[in-house]
């Protein structure tokens, strides 16, 4: 009897392995197999889109989520504040707010597979990343008013005009949008950059198998 509980204990945390498998390493960190499909689920239900599991969505969302390590652990040791809850769930109220009824919404969870404690979690993921992008880099960015005046001039008017045709318009009404653009597109490039070295610094190791063909038609419901 005591041999047979041996090999059913055995069978049972070899399907765990195979349920939750490691898909990819960072560093010391992984990321599993199940955490890449809940957050599938999760992106199709923030974006309405149908839920895909195919090889090339898995390494799509297993490539976000391996910059979401690499900023956790760069938020881990810098010890920036993590967002408030209380805009966390200003968040949710948004999500909420898209459905004709809280029943509706619940619904709508159901039928993507995920929970509310998973959709509160990604949304805090995500203002945990835009937080770090903010307190990382945004202060050491400055714009001169020689950049200013020409991204006014050789992108902004044309487009300007495009919708206002006949009308001129002049840059001093515009400026502070054209600076806080300039500074968006500032804040990519330097976290772009900052992604690609810690990247090519960090061991990362994608399992193959769990990327493989055969696996796009896990939880195809939808």
């Amino acid at each position: 009897m005591n041999g047979w509980l041996c090999l059913l204990a055995v069978a049972l945390v070899c399907r765990a392995e195979i349920i939750d498998r490691i898909a990819v390493t960072v560093g010391d960190r992984v990321i599993t197999d199940s955490e890449i499909v809940r957050e599938i689920r999760l992106t199709a239900f923030l974006n309405g889109e149908p839920v895909n599991f195919g090889p090339e969505s898995k390494r799509k969302t297993a490539d976000m989520l391996v910059e979401q390590r690499l900023i956790q652990i760069e938020n881990d040791a810098s010890l920036y504040p993590p967002p408030a809850s209380e805009a966390v769930e200003e968040m949710l109220k948004q999500q909420q707010e898209r459905f004709a009824s809280p029943a509706a919404y619940k619904e709508e969870l159901r039928r993507f597979g995920v929970s509310e404690q998973e959709l509160k979690g990604r949304l805090q993921r995500q203002l945990a990343t835009l937080r770090f992008l903010e307190l990382r880099f945004r202060p050491g960015i400055q714009v001169t008013d020689e950049e200013i005046a020409a991204y006014f001039a050789k992108r902004l008017t044309p487009e300007l005009k495009k919708t206002n045709p006949g009308l001129e318009f002049a840059l001093t009404d515009y400026r502070e949008q054209v600076e806080q653009a300039l500074i968006d597109e500032r804040v990519d490039q330097a976290s772009d950059a900052w992604l690609k070295a810690a990247r090519d610094h960090t061991r990362i190791e994608f399992r193959a198998a769990v990327f493989a063909a055969d696996q796009a038609s896990r939880g195809a419901d939808k």
